[in-house]
C-alpha cells in the first residue's frame, strides 16, 4: 500500500496532468529525451524499458539495475521525470527531498508554469 506522501504526490500529478498535460513521447523519444536529461544532471542514463505491471502502476524506477520501466508504449514527460527523481535521490520515497527534485526537473524540462503548478498542488 502506498504512503500517505506518496499518494499525495500521486494526486498533485494526477491533477496536473488534467489541467496542463505533459508531452507522451515514443519510447524512442523517451529514450533519448531521459538520456539528455540525466547527462544534464551528471547522472548515468538510466535504461528505460516497457514492462507488464499493475494496472495501478506506470512506471517504477530500480535504483539496483540504474533502469525506469513504464506500462504504456508512449509514457508522459511527467512519468519519467517522477522516476528520474527517484533514481536522483538518496532517499528512495515519496518525501520532501524527491518531491524538491521533482518539481526542479519539471521546472527545468517542462516548463516554469508546470513546476509552478506542481508545487502549489504539493503543499
Amino acid at each position: 500500500m502506498a504512503s500517505s506522501e506518496a499518494l499525495r504526490v500521486y494526486a498533485a500529478e494526477d491533477a496536473l496532468e488534467m489541467s496542463s498535460p505533459t508531452r507522451a513521447l515514443s519510447m524512442d523519444d523517451a529514450t533519448s529525451w531521459i538520456t539528455t536529461i540525466a547527462e544534464n544532471e551528471d547522472l548515468d542514463p538510466p535504461a528505460l524499458v516497457r514492462q507488464k505491471m499493475s494496472s495501478d502502476l506506470l512506471g517504477l524506477a530500480f535504483s539496483d539495475e540504474w533502469c525506469i520501466a513504464v506500462r504504456k508504449a508512449k509514457p508522459t514527460q511527467l512519468l519519467l521525470l517522477h522516476e528520474l527523481a527517484h533514481l536522483a535521490c538518496a532517499n528512495k520515497g515519496h518525501g520532501a527531498e524527491f518531491q524538491q527534485q521533482l518539481v526542479e526537473y519539471v521546472r527545468k524540462y517542462v516548463s516554469i508554469t508546470h513546476a509552478a503548478e506542481l508545487a502549489q498542488l504539493l503543499n
